[in-house]
This record gives structure tokens, C-alpha cells and sequence, in this order.
């Protein structure tokens, strides 16, 4: 199948995903290497459904997933998956938090889909055919900076990164609107796209909170770097046209962005 086929046939396993995680009552909570970084049940079993589903549709392909032992991304097709963007919010009953899958081919995004299943908002893109938010086509807004709305992200797992992400992060807020911090980065990216936000700032973020929004972002006509590289956690810019180039520079100053 092509890959607007491929999409869709890969939307209907997410909400089916994102309807079974809702289902599970109580999930138990473990923890993982770094600060208040936490797994529960649901990211595992999350994780299991979208391999399970989603191999039939691309044999050969490979997967990418946040709560894999390893991560290698491989030559070819590369699915890169985050069973839950924001686990920590879904363990609380505090939202958003999301489900993020990306296509990513020989290092290029070239499929997006996150859901966010509290409130069934899917968002999707496939390269070259723009982005979309439950089939109505999304673009990003033209905002300036001063009056722009910038999430950030604090990378909380890298507490030794506390100092510079927050400087940044005053940066931003002396010369924007206003910033926002929500958990989800997965969701934060897409809310720039639809021009819900107009920009985005974290000092670390994995490939799987990133790779499907990127493709979604760059439909929508908004920029998203340094270049990616899908592989390891990097510092992540995005925003609209005009407040990209102004947030990249910023970084750069703060030493985020070369």
C-alpha cells in the first residue's frame, strides 16, 4: 500500500490503541533509569498492541519504541513509537498526554500520527500532502514572537541540564507572549502546527516524542531543527515562520542550537 493508505490504515490502530489504554483500570507504575521517570503497565502494553498491529501493515519494517531494551534505527522503513507521551500526566489523571507514532525512512520522517485519546483528537500527516487534525487540513499560525505562545519542555530527567533550560526559558518569556509547559511534547509540536502555540523549545528530547510531529509540523508550514536525527535525544526548536528563525537564535545565544 501507499503511504496515504498506509496512514489511515495506521489511524485506525492508534484509536484502537488509544481506546484500550483508556480501558485499563489502575495500571501498576515502575521506574526507569533517571529523575521521577516512571513506566506503567499501560506504556508496555501500549507498546505491544501498536507492534503487534502495525507490523502486518509494513512487513520488514523496523521499530523504534521508547520502552524497546535497545534503540537502533535501522536502514529502511523504521516505525518510532511512543506507546504514552507523558506518562507521568497519564499516571496522575493529569492531562495531555498522547500516543506518537512516526514513519521514518533511510533518516527521513515521512508519516506522523498522534492521538490524543481524552479528547479522540488525531493528528496526521503524511510527506508532501499536508497535515491534518481529524481530516480538517491544519496550518501553522503567522504570529510574531512578541506576541507569540512558546511551550517549553524542561527536560526533567537531566536535572543537570536545570540551569541552561531555564535560562532559555527566560529568554524566550522576556520576548514572546507568554510560555507554556504541559507534558506532552508530542501534543505541544502538533498545537504549533494546528497554530494552537506558535513555538517550541526543549534542551532534550528523545527521537519518539518528536518523530511523528515532525512530519505533521513541516506539512503545516512550520519549521522544526536542528537537523534531525532520529536517533538520540537533541535539543528541539519549532515554531511558525516567523517565530522559528527569532527562537533558534535565541537558543543558539544559550548554547542549545550551533
Amino acid at each position: 500500500m501507499d503511504l496515504q493508505q498506509l496512514a489511515k490504515a495506521a489511524e485506525a490502530v492508534l484509536r484502537e490503541d488509544g481506546a484500550m489504554v483508556r480501558s485499563l483500570p489502575h495500571p501498576k507504575v515502575y521506574t526507569k533509569e533517571g529523575h521521577a521517570n516512571f513506566v506503567t503497565e499501560a506504556d508496555l502494553a501500549s507498546q505491544k498492541f501498536l507492534f503487534q498491529h502495525l507490523e502486518p501493515l509494513l512487513p520488514g519494517a523496523h521499530f523504534f519504541a521508547e520502552e524497546q531494551e535497545e534503540h537502533k534505527m535501522e536502514p529502511g522503513y523504521n516505525w518510532v513509537i511512543d506507546p504514552i507521551d507523558g506518562t507521568t500526566n497519564f499516571m496522575r489523571g493529569y492531562h495531555p498526554w498522547a500516543i506518537s507514532v512516526g514513519l521514518v525512512r533511510d533518516g527521513e520522517g515521512v508519516l506522523g500520527l498522534v492521538l490524543d485519546p481524552r479528547t479522540g483528537e488525531l493528528f496526521s500527516a503524511v510527506k508532501g500532502q499536508g497535515a491534518f487534525c481529524d481530516g480538517e487540513q491544519i496550518h501553522a499560525s503567522a504570529m510574531p514572537l512578541e506576541n507569540a505562545l512558546v511551550v517549553c519542555g524542561t527536560a526533567p530527567y537531566r536535572r543537570d541540564l536545570a540551569d541552561p533550560t531555564f535560562a532559555a526559558m527566560k529568554d524566550i518569556f522576556l520576548r514572546c507572549g507568554d510560555v507554556r509547559r504541559s507534558g506532552s511534547a508530542a501534543l505541544d509540536l502538533c498545537y504549533v502546527a494546528a497554530g494552537r502555540a506558535d513555538g517550541f523549545f526543549e534542551g532534550v528530547l528523545s527521537p519518539w516524542d518528536y518523530a511523528a510531529a515532525s512530519v505533521i509540523l513541516r506539512e503545516a508550514g512550520a519549521a522544526i531543527g536542528p537537523a534531525l536525527q532520529f536517533q538520540r535525544p537533541q535539543p528541539i526548536a519549532a515554531g511558525n515562520q516567523a517565530v522559528y528563525p527569532a527562537l533558534e537564535e535565541l537558543l543558539a545565544q544559550q548554547g542549545w542550537v550551533n
